[in-house]
C-alpha cells in the first residue's frame, strides 16, 4: 500500500513537473513615447546669438530602469511588470528636446553634449515624473520636467522652468496609458522650448 501511494505520488509530481515546463510563457511588451507631433507653434523673442548642446535628461532610478510606473496611491509607486519602455526615456525626451529647439532656430547650432564643438549655453533637464495616476475611478497620466539654460562663459543660469501637465487616460490599458503618457510629454516639451524661445536672454560673451 506504501509503495503505491508512493507511486502514485511521484507519477503526480513528474505530471506537475511536465505541465509547468508545457506553461505559457509571457513576454514583456515594448513601448515608446511618440514624440513626433508638436502641439503648439512657437514663436520666438530672436535667434539666441550661440551654439547650444543639450545634456543627457536625469531622472529617478525607478522612472528610467524599464518598467512602466503607476501610483495607486501617492505613497504607492508600482510597476507594470511586462510592459517596458524599449528606449531609456532620458534618451527619447533629450532627443527630442533637441530636435525641437534645433526646428525653431532658437540657436545657430544645436547638437547633443560630447558630440563635438565647444558651446556658448547648455540646456540641462530633470523627468521628475513620467507615470500613470490612479485617483479612484480617476486615472490620468503625468509628465514633470524641469530645465535649465546655462550660460558656459558666465557660469550662470540664465533660464529655468519647471512644466507639469496631466492628461486623462481615455482608453484603459496600457497601451492607452503610454498613449497619454506621450501626449503629456509632448505638450511638457512644447512648454518648455515656447518658454525658452521667449525668454530672448542677452547674448553670451566672446
Amino acid at each position: 500500500m506504501r509503495a503505491q501511494c508512493f507511486y502514485r505520488s511521484a507519477i503526480l509530481f513528474l505530471a506537475t513537473l511536465a505541465f509547468a515546463g508545457c506553461g505559457h510563457v509571457r513576454y514583456p511588451t515594448n513601448y515608446v513615447l511618440n514624440l513626433s507631433h508638436s502641439t503648439s507653434p512657437v514663436i520666438a523673442a530672436r535667434e539666441i546669438d550661440g551654439t547650444l548642446a543639450v545634456d543627457e535628461f536625469q531622472c529617478p532610478q525607478y522612472l528610467c530602469e524599464g518598467r512602466i510606473v503607476y501610483r495607486g496611491t501617492p505613497e504607492e509607486i508600482a510597476f507594470y511588470e511586462f510592459h517596458r519602455w524599449a528606449m531609456d526615456p532620458r534618451e527619447m525626451i533629450t532627443h527630442s528636446i533637441a530636435d525641437r529647439i534645433r526646428s525653431q532656430s532658437l540657436f545657430r547650432s544645436v547638437a547633443l553634449k560630447g558630440t563635438g564643438g565647444d558651446p556658448t549655453h547648455v540646456l540641462k533637464g530633470r523627468i521628475e515624473r513620467l507615470e500613470e495616476v490612479d485617483e479612484g475611478r480617476d486615472v490620468r497620466v503625468v509628465c514633470t520636467i524641469s530645465a535649465q539654460l546655462l550660460d558656459t562663459h558666465t557660469k550662470s543660469i540664465i533660464w529655468s522652468r519647471t512644466e507639469s501637465p496631466t492628461v486623462a487616460v481615455q482608453n484603459r490599458n496600457v497601451a492607452g496609458v503610454v498613449s497619454s503618457l506621450s501626449t503629456a510629454a509632448q505638450l511638457t516639451i512644447d512648454n518648455l522650448v515656447k518658454s525658452l524661445a521667449q525668454t530672448s536672454p542677452s547674448p553670451a560673451a566672446p
